[in-house]
């Protein structure tokens, strides 16, 4: 597979205004991106987050806005069996254009999309246009169709908008609607690839370990595939081989008794070993068509629900490897107001915060985001050495 990231976009808010001239086009500063960062980075907004100012840069949600890039596609590339142009997160309601083409509309800016294009590419120069439009008035709009919700804060048209609800306002931050293609977007030209990857370990009370993979490809061909796990040092402790994927779909299963796996353990109960799952996908002639890798952990989670002594009701507690833990942590919210300045390091200091206050437990808020792989990691183990 040949994967390609779109970086070098420009955008405007179309039809001009606070923001920008009627069609001029201004240079982004970084990609993934939104309006705000991309404004402040060229001061022509102030500081949403000194004083009131947030409510000096409103007119930024309830604008229209574009994003623009060119990119080259060779003659050797258009070849491939396939092209797909995958957007892992645009922020929210977005009409994507390719060479003057729609290929897709979106509504939700949690979810990824991906684009079969190859019939709308061509040789040398191809452009992709994304245009945005204001959620804060695109929810307005199903409001009106599907009725008022009630609610504590915050305009209530965000009921009706697949969105970060922080955006509109909360009890601990500014309204500040954020808008644009807030994670990467790239190319990707392929024969076949691993479309799918679900491991689900299981660990039994005795504590032996079963990991089964199941495995979905994208195209019905024949070909093989080669699954193998990784120990936290990089040795293969297991490794299944040429399994085929004329299906479509292939699994993989592995067994060990007890203590044959390092189990992981909240901080404090133990270590957090992190074992790795690679998934290389070949054609008949063992050609090397795809490849993923999954870090991956084992544990055995029980919620311990007894008769209490001497009252009603039961216990509610964590068990973790048949050891009961004492829980204490925090309610993450997201980091920033604007998702695209966080950076793993960032992600890392703040849990690392956690850590220092001896908490072993944090709960993602529903009013965010779906927390990106750097913070999941992060929590796995790669915080600091327990």
């Amino acid at each position: 597979m040949l994967v390609r990231s779109l970086k070098e976009f420009s955008f405007t808010q179309i039809g001009g205004g606070e923001g920008t001239k009627d069609g001029e086009w201004l240079q982004v500063s970084q990609f993934p991106t939104s309006v705000h960062v991309e404004l402040l980075n060229l001061k022509r907004i102030p500081d949403p987050f000194i004083g009131l100012q947030e409510w000096d840069v409103q007119w930024i949600g309830e604008s229209r806005w574009s994003f623009k890039t060119t990119f080259s596609v060779t003659e050797d590339e258009l070849k491939s069996s396939n092209a797909d142009l995958l957007f892992e997160g645009l922020d929210t309601f977005a009409t994507v254009l390719l060479n003057g083409t729609q290929i897709l509309q979106s509504e939700n800016q949690f979810i990824e999309y991906r684009v079969a294009v190859k019939q709308n590419l061509k040789a040398g120069e191809n452009e992709l246009v994304l245009n945005f439009d204001s959620a804060f008035f695109k929810g307005r709009e199903l409001e009106k169709q599907h009725g008022k919700l009630n609610l504590w804060n915050g305009d209530s048209s965000r009921l009706h908008v697949r969105k970060a609800q922080y955006n509109y306002g909360w009890d601990w931050g500014p309204v500040l609607m954020t808008v644009g293609p807030w994670k990467p977007i790239s190319i990707q030209f392929y024969e076949n690839r691993i479309a799918e990857v679900d491991i689900r370990s299981q660990v039994s009370e005795q504590l032996d370990v079963q990991v089964p993979v199941a495995l979905a490809f994208s195209e019905k061909v024949p070909g093989l595939v080669t699954v193998s796990l990784k120990a936290p040092d990089g040795t293969v402790v297991a490794s299944s081989k040429d399994i085929k994927t004329d299906q479509g779909q292939a699994k993989a299963k592995f067994d060990f008794k007890p203590g044959q796996i390092e189990l992981w353990y909240p901080v404090g109960y133990g270590k957090q070993p992190l074992y790795t799952v690679e998934i290389e996908l070949n054609d008949q002639d063992g050609k090397a068509l795809d490849l993923k890798v999954q870090k991956i952990a084992f544990r055995r989670a029980q919620v311990v629900q007894e008769k209490l002594v001497d009252q009603e009701g039961l216990s509610f507690l964590f068990e973790i490897n048949n050891v009961r833990i004492f829980c204490g942590g925090s309610n993450w919210i997201p980091a920033d107001s604007f998702l695209t300045t966080i950076t793993p390091e960032r992600y890392r200091a703040w849990l690392q915060l956690l850590i220092d206050g001896n908490q072993n437990m944090v709960r993602v808020w529903g009013g965010g985001i779906y927390e990106a792989d750097a913070f999941y990691d992060t929590c796995d183990g790669k915080c600091t050495e327990f």
